[in-house]
């Protein structure tokens, strides 16, 4: 069971192993820092009932973000509009990021997709992917070819 992180701007990389996946974290946020594109920052946490993915996306208010589920797919996209200045004001330093990210992540196959909940607090959006419950192994009884 795994989450593949679909790129931003990078090309399409996957992976199985925890180990693999954290160099394909770093490899995935590598040079985006000075690129003009939103990427917020996420951590995807593996619970006993559940899965946890939570982005930092400080500056941004909720009607601004749109989740959305289809295919096995988890959409997360967001746009923030850059501050409209007044023509005597001058920026002399401007490092925050304005305009739109999409992450999308390929959900593993053993998501409640109709249970998932987001909530926002404090420039973090945290979604919750409940697992389906396995169902247990039971007995076939073979029966005769006359019944």
């Amino acid at each position: 069971m795994y989450f593949q992180v679909l790129p931003t701007k990078k090309e399409n990389r996957s992976w199985n192993s925890m180990s693999e996946w954290n160099k394909q974290i770093e490899n995935l946020f590598e040079g985006v820092a000075g690129a003009d594109y939103l990427a917020p920052p996420c951590e995807i946490i593996d619970q006993e009932k559940s899965f946890a993915i939570s982005l930092d996306v400080p500056g941004f208010r909720k009607d601004q973000i749109d989740i959305e589920v289809k295919e096995r797919r988890l959409s997360i996209t967001g746009s923030r509009e850059e501050v409209k200045r007044e023509e005597s004001e001058t920026v002399l330093r401007q490092e925050r990021k304005f305009g739109k990210f999409n992450r999308v992540f390929t959900l593993p196959d053993n998501i409640h997709e109709e249970g998932i909940l987001a909530k926002f607090e404090n420039g973090v959006l945290s979604i919750t992917l409940p697992k389906t419950e396995k169902s247990p192994a039971r007995k076939v009884t073979i029966n005769d070819s006359h019944q």
